[in-house]
Parts: C-alpha cells; sequence; structure tokens
C-alpha cells in the first residue's frame, strides 16, 4: 500500500465538521496537497453539518465506504477528528475492507476508526495526517508531514524517523486566518533507557479509553511497543484511562511506550508535565520509554503506523520501522 505523485486522496468525514465551519482552511489544504502532485476526492459529507458533527454513524460509514470502494481512491484520509467516530464502528463494511485494502489515514478520535479496521482486518493503518489540520497549516510543518505520511507508507525493509528540529504546539481557530505559528526547539526525552523490537500499537490516550474493551479494540499482546498522545487534557482525565489500562495488566505486558506530545496539558496542582505524569503514576517503567515524540497534536505530526513492528532505542532515541 503506497502512495506516489498521480495517487488520489479520499477525504472522509468521521465526526468534527471542520470543512463546513472551516472552509478556507479546508481549501487551503487541498490547493496544497494538489499542489504536491495528489489528487483529491471529496467524501458525500464534505463542507456538511449535523450540528456537531458531519452526519448520523450510518451516514459516516456509508460516505468511508463509498470512497473505500471507488476505484479512483488509493487513499482514505480523515478530515479532522472529533469526539465521536466510534459511532459509526459497528457500520464499516470490514468484509470488503478485508479484501480491497487501502491506506487509512487519521488522528486524535480516528483512533478509534484506526485500531477497529486493525482488530478486525489484522492489515495495518496509520496514525498519521488529518488531512485539513495537518495541510492548511504554513511553511515546513506541512510539508514534513506529507513527507513522514509518504516515507512510512512506501519504506521497504525499514525507516529510521527524523525528528524535526522544531514543532508548534498552537491550538489553532481554524475558522479564522492563520497568519504564524510557533517555532519551539523540540527535544525527544528518554525516561527509562534501553532497546526493544515489538509490535506498534496505540493512538490517542482518551479515544482508546472510549472502545476499551469492545471487539474494535485489539489485543494486546507481550512484548508490544505501546504509543500514546493526547491534547489539552487534564491530569485527571489522563489518570482515569492510565488506569484503565493498568488494571487491565497493558503496563506489564507491553515490551516498551513511546510518549507523544501533549498540547497543553492541564498538571492541576501536580506540577508535572505530561510525561512526567503518565511516567510516575506507572512506578517509572523498568522498559524503554521515549517521551515527547512527535507523533502527537502539534506539528508537524509524523506519521507512526498500527500493526507494523518497530525497534525502539530509548538511548539512542531512535524508532525505526521494519518489515
Amino acid at each position: 500500500m503506497k502512495i506516489d505523485k498521480g495517487s488520489t486522496i479520499g477525504v472522509f468525514s468521521p465526526s468534527w465538521v471542520i470543512t463546513n465551519e472551516a472552509p478556507e482552511a479546508a481549501a487551503r489544504a487541498e490547493e496544497y496537497i494538489r499542489s504536491c502532485g495528489f489528487n483529491v476526492k471529496h467524501g458525500k459529507l464534505w463542507g456538511k453539518a449535523d450540528a456537531y458533527r458531519s452526519g448520523s454513524p450510518k451516514e459516516r460509514a456509508d460516505e468511508f465506504n463509498t470512497l473505500l470502494r471507488d476505484p479512483e481512491v488509493d487513499i482514505l484520509m480523515a478530515s479532522v477528528g472529533g469526539q465521536v467516530t466510534n459511532g459509526m464502528l459497528p457500520y464499516i463494511d470490514y468484509k470488503y475492507y478485508t479484501d480491497n485494502p487501502k491506506p487509512v489515514v487519521g488522528m486524535s478520535d480516528v483512533t478509534s476508526l484506526l485500531l477497529a479496521i486493525y482488530a478486525k482486518t489484522g492489515i495495518p493503518t496509520y496514525y498519521g495526517s488529518n488531512f485539513v489540520t495537518s495541510y492548511a497549516r504554513l511553511g515546513s510543518y506541512r510539508d514534513i508531514a506529507l513527507k513522514s505520511l509518504c516515507d512510512v507508507l512506501n519504506f521497504e525493509n525499514s525507516y529510521e524517523y527524523s525528528f524535526p528540529e522544531y514543532y508548534s504546539d498552537d491550538v489553532i481557530e481554524w475558522s479564522q486566518e492563520l497568519t504564524k505559528e510557533k517555532r519551539i526547539p523540540n527535544e525527544i526525552i528518554t525516561l527509562s533507557g534501553g532497546k526493544t523490537k515489538g509490535r506498534l500499537i496505540g493512538g490517542n490516550l482518551y479515544t482508546i479509553g472510549n472502545i476499551w474493551g469492545t471487539p474494535f479494540m485489539p489485543e494486546i499482546r507481550s512484548g508490544d511497543i505501546l504509543f500514546i498522545e493526547d491534547t489539552e487534557e487534564w491530569a485527571c482525565g489522563v489518570e482515569r484511562t492510565l488506569a484503565q489500562l493498568k488494571i487491565s495488566g497493558v503496563f506489564d505486558m507491553i515490551g516498551g511506550l513511546i510518549i507523544g506530545k501533549c498540547r497543553h496539558f492541564e498538571h492541576y496542582g501536580t506540577e508535572k508535565t505530561y510525561y512526567e505524569f503518565i511516567y510516575d503514576y506507572l512506578d517509572r517503567l523498568n522498559y524503554p520509554v521515549l517521551a515527547e515524540c512527535d507523533f502527537s497534536h502539534c506539528a508537524p505530526m509524523l506519521t507512526i503506523p498500527i500493526g507494523i513492528s518497530a525497534v525502539l532505542d530509548a538511548d539512542a532515541k531512535t524508532i525505526e520501522l521494519v518489515r
């Protein structure tokens, strides 16, 4: 499952109505993607709104299934996340997808769809760019995001991540004009050293909690490398989902942990950063743990697969995908 110039990206709207509320940003993202040599095909809910969502659960699933069956579409990408992607999971055509797979890409609330497809089919999905929020940005951030997507989809034997020099934690009001973005010096942090190889699994921590214990959540296996991130989350909310995973034995089974940046973490009196809060709550894990990685709501968003093996070297601060 590769992407090349000339490939067509089918854009679906699994939750929030960003193409309706911020049409200028959606148009800017499309203009950028087309300028890079790719084609864009709108799902039937592009520009639509049903209050806080793009359509009913069945309508959103039908949009996805239609793009999946469309022979012109090479890759399916979410326009944005939101809160209610999990409602469409029972209506996805997993049988057709198994027989006719295409890369599915998205992040945040789209975690539930990515994990559901992998759970039901065993075919890897990609925690990466949302169409509008990754490609309506300015300057190099969107270039880095697109290059990461292409690199991860197209690598053959192995691929080692190169982390960006700068990042932005801006919370953008997409319905307003975007004139500048932050350039914060980037630093990847080792919390616990060591090296491990395992299957990558994870996504947005809050969203994982929303499908935990359902048939749409893949089983966590011994030796897996879990990756998690959040945005604008409170310490109490992070603890709630961490506790759910902890009492389920997840942190005793995995062989490594990757913690993404958390944009605007509310420490709620703990005086801790997001990664410090997680590491301390989990009693300072004794396997490799790498934090402040760029698989997050900050820009640029690097793409990380669900269901593909990786080598995590926390001492060297490297992550290498391997077939």
